[in-house]
């Protein structure tokens, strides 16, 4: 995924399918901060469960869930 189309997802809570470390596949729903560039690891996704390498992301879906905030 490039940066230009991962940046349609900022402000947006999605369903993200990406590989981990060990190459596990891992599915998970997250809002997405911002996409930006980290140095030694390349462009990444900037969401509430972490960073995650754009090289890695298999599917992004914006989510029909609306997440309730306490």
């Amino acid at each position: 995924m490039l940066i230009s189309e991962a940046k349609k997802f900022v402000g947006q809570i999605v369903i993200i399918q990406y590989s981990d470390r060990n190459g596990n596949s891992i599915e998970d729903t997250v809002e997405v901060f911002d996409v930006n560039f980290i140095p030694l690891y390349g462009p990444c996704l900037i969401s509430d469960i972490g960073d995650i390498r754009l090289d890695r992301i298999a599917s992004l879906v914006i989510s029909q869930e609306v997440r309730k905030t306490a």
